[in-house]
């Protein structure tokens, strides 16, 4: 892209204001119309910059023409390939190159370093360069772990990337140097449901990087290495061979590195990377499985993380898909609404104020920490030892309970368990709501009773907390799926992968998604000589 430099640009005026520095800028994009303007208009100093497309169907690549920018195609396949192919087919200006993210921004301070460090050609092939995590309109410098680098200015003919985990690293024979000031990077600009997919497919590639390196690879003595990228990395590779990574991440990002010190940001941004953590451990343990028995795990979870491959031959024809709100995977004619929404800078999430009072927070901060890696770690029959854990974090626990280490327990204090009630393995009780598990009732292995939405009608996106009731001597299956504000009535069954997101009633077994009822539920007598 040639354009004549901003001189009344206000990240101009606000800082560096010298001469061009002569860069190249790459923009890696998949569906960011609701960012790749800003992205644009940041780059404003500079008079070659291309955008590097994925596919996308959301107005982008139009988008991104109508602001002068060179926009280019290729089929992705992996980070490291895309930034191979975009040194290697896009015809950059300039010998040395930036690679940037549609959710990252320069400043004025970053563009005047690079400008003084180019005025001579350094004895570097690139460049790391650190960057602020940006989260609910605050930077996160503690709970961010600042300053951790990338590597983003590199010469083109002396740089090749590889593939590592979710992202990608420079070659080991590589010249690295180390810029100062950073750049922004706004980690939720695009909302809740972008960031939860996106890492849904990250969590998939680091589960695959942790079974291909077998063996921990990284000498110990990085550990604690000078160099931060280093030490960062060697930490990261460790992490992966610890117990209870979500709690310890928690852990590490809010009193580690400080992170409570900056309030209901950096507790969001700690529980999002908790969830993160919780992915990769499923995954790891699912991958490992099918690896014993001899299944090809790569090629069996492929689908799951090639989700932005496409068909370059079909761009032309695709048209621009609008997501429903009711559910981020339903694509829904687009209207003048969703042409202005679209159009609105904020997209779809404002988030609101937290909903948890600070002692509400603090405690589920340390059952993350302390409470929850205690109860999995207890012996399968420590029944009573499991019981009286719950019941010190408030919930409340009749006789004969019995619940499994592996259950996930969110919200203790919501919990009410009544005489004689089992929870099976891997069930989930996210209890954001009350949940309420009548007498005897069972809840088998990795049902999932979810007392908690959100209201997708509100651009507030504000948190629903209805309460779920599970009836005395009730049944509810493997793998059965309760939502927010249904009761379970008295002797019902909800059949194995069944989903109830109306009142069952009672004495009724109930199968399907959503469930629906099929015969009343009879209970044969006991003879007298069974009995006996």
């Amino acid at each position: 892209m040639t354009r004549p430099l901003a001189k009344d640009n206000e990240q101009v005026r606000r800082g560096w204001t010298g001469p061009r520095p002569p860069v190249s800028i790459v923009v890696l994009t998949l569906n960011e119309r609701v960012n790749i303007a800003d992205c644009l208009e940041s780059c404003d100093w500079c008079d070659d910059v291309h955008v590097l497309d994925s596919g996308s169907t959301d107005g982008t690549r139009e988008l991104a023409e109508s602001l002068g920018a060179g926009v280019h195609v290729n089929r992705f396949e992996s980070f490291g390939k895309q930034r191979n192919w975009a040194i290697d087919h896009i015809p950059l200006k300039n010998d040395w190159v930036f690679h940037l993210d549609a959710d990252e921004r320069f400043t004025p301070e970053l563009v005047k370093e690079i400008a003084e460090l180019l005025r001579e050609d350094p004895p570097f092939d690139g460049f790391h360069v650190p960057h602020k995590l940006m989260f609910m309109g605050r930077w996160l410098k503690r709970a961010g772990g600042y300053p951790t680098y990338q590597m983003r200015l590199f010469h083109k003919s002396r740089m090749r990337f590889i593939d590592h985990g979710h992202g990608q690293r420079e070659a080991p024979e590589t010249r690295v140097g180390k810029l100062c000031e950073p750049y922004l990077h706004h980690v939720f600009s695009k909302g809740l449901y972008d960031w939860l997919d996106k890492h849904n497919r990250y969590s998939s590639l680091e589960a695959l990087q942790v079974i291909k390196q077998s063996r921990f690879r990284t000498r110990l003595g990085d550990l604690h290495s000078s160099d931060p990228v280093r030490r960062r990395r060697a930490w990261k590779e460790l992490g992966y061979r610890l117990p209870a990574r979500p709690a310890l991440r928690v852990f590490m990002t809010l009193f580690v590195l400080g992170g409570i010190f900056e309030g209901r940001a950096a507790i969001t941004y700690a529980r999002l990377l908790a969830m993160y953590e919780e992915m990769i451990t499923l995954k790891l343990r699912l991958l490992r499985k099918r690896a014993a028995v001899g299944v090809d795990f790569e090629r069996d979870a492929s689908p799951e993380i090639r989700t932005e491959a496409f068909d370059a031959e079909d761009l032309p024809t695709l048209p621009p898909p609008v997501r429903s709100s009711a559910s981020p995977h339903a694509v829904v004619d687009p209207g003048p609404q969703t042409e202005a929404l679209l159009d609105d800078e904020h997209g779809q999430l404002l988030p609101e104020a937290s909903p948890w009072s600070f002692k509400e927070q603090l405690l589920r901060a340390v059952w993350m920490i302390g409470g929850k890696p205690i109860f999995r770690i207890s012996f399968h029959n420590w029944y009573g030892f499991r019981a009286w854990l719950l019941r010190m974090f408030g919930a409340k626990i009749g006789k004969g309970v019995r619940v499994r280490p592996s259950v996930n327990v969110e919200i203790p204090w919501n919990i009410e368990l009544r005489d004689g009630a089992v929870v099976g393995d891997y069930a989930i009780l996210y209890s954001l709501g009350k949940i309420t598990v009548g007498e005897r009732t069972i809840i088998s292995q990795y049902a999932h009773l979810c007392a908690g939405t959100h209201d997708h009608t509100d651009r507030r996106f504000p948190l629903i907390r209805d309460p779920i009731t599970v009836g005395a001597d009730a049944w509810v299956g493997a793998d059965a799926f309760v939502g927010p504000n249904v009761r379970i009535g008295r002797l019902s069954v909800l059949g194995a992968r069944s989903s109830a997101y109306k009142d069952c009633d009672a004495e009724t077994v109930y199968v399907g998604n959503p469930a629906r009822p099929i015969k009343k539920r009879e209970l044969h007598a006991l003879d007298q000589e069974s009995a006996a």
